[in-house]
This record gives structure tokens, C-alpha cells and sequence, in this order.
């Protein structure tokens, strides 16, 4: 039998224990992971979340979380590449280049900044400030800037 339920908490081994109002009562389950071994993900669904449960024979398995009205599909995921959201972090593969952000920047921003700062960078002599960085040094940049789009998408 399939049924719906909430899941209420996190339990130890990765088991959650998941309730369903409508038969007034709860149970311990498992929950099916994409894949184990060299490719282990582990993901367990998030308190609140709305699950489709097996419960056969005492045997008890989370199969996944659902998507609805109230909680609907991320603008942000493509159905062809993967989006993961842990609290206020984001990962997302879209068309072969990855996003990793959270609320206040993105990993490519800050390689973009620190690159901006380096070809930017003047040293103080005693001859008063030196100027930016020669040409092989600002051409070295600028192959880090295209190398840098070819892997992450722009925020």
C-alpha cells in the first residue's frame, strides 16, 4: 500500500519517522537513495516535507518527496540537470556548467573578485606605487576568466 505522509523527524541510521494524519499514525522508514558505493548520495527529506511511503509487511520506505501546490518545483531547476538546496545553499548543474550560491554570493562571484584584485594589484616601492601587472600576467587572467566560464554559470 502507498500512502502519503509528513515528515516529522530525522532519526538515527537514516531512518525518518513519517506521519500520516488521514490514518491517524506514524511509522519509522527507510528512505531509497539514488545510489550508493564510489557514487554514494545520501539525502534525507527535509522535516515538513510531504513523502509517498510503501508500507508493506512492517517493511516501511520512504520512496520520495512530493512536489504540490504549496511546495511547488525551484524557478531554478532544470529538469535535465540537477539542483540540490540545503538550507540557504544551492548546487545546481545546468547544461554543463555548475552554480554553488547561497543567499549572499556565489563561488563564481569570489573567483571573479579575487581575479579582479590581482590583475588590479599595485605593490608599494620606494620609488611610490608600482603599476598593474605586466601583459603575461593580465593575458594569464584573462585565459582564468575564460577557463572560469566554461565551468561556471554567470549568477
Amino acid at each position: 500500500m502507498i500512502e502519503i505522509g509528513i515528515v516529522k523527524s530525522h532519526q538515527d541510521g537514516g531512518m525518518i519517522e513519517v506521519e500520516f494524519p488521514h490514518l491517524q499514525t506514524s511509522a519509522t522508514c527507510n528512505v531509497i537513495v539514488s545510489t550508493t558505493g564510489d557514487n554514494n548520495i545520501f539525502l534525507l527529506p527535509s522535516v515538513g516535507t510531504q513523502v509517498a511511503v510503501s508500507l508493506e509487511d512492517n517493511s516501511y520506505i520512504v520512496l520520495g518527496a512530493i512536489y504540490s501546490d504549496q511546495e511547488q518545483v525551484p524557478a531554478d531547476a532544470d529538469p535535465k540537470g540537477m539542483y540540490l538546496q540545503i538550507g540557504g545553499v544551492i548546487f545546481t548543474i545546468k547544461e554543463n556548467k555548475v552554480i554553488l550560491k547561497n543567499n549572499f554570493t556565489s563561488l563564481e562571484a569570489v573567483l571573479q573578485a579575487i581575479l579582479k584584485v590581482i590583475e588590479n594589484l599595485t605593490v608599494a616601492t620606494n620609488m611610490g606605487p608600482s603599476g598593474t601587472p605586466l601583459p603575461p600576467t593580465i593575458q594569464a587572467i584573462q585565459q582564468c576568466k575564460q577557463t572560469l566560464s566554461k565551468l561556471f554559470e554567470q549568477c
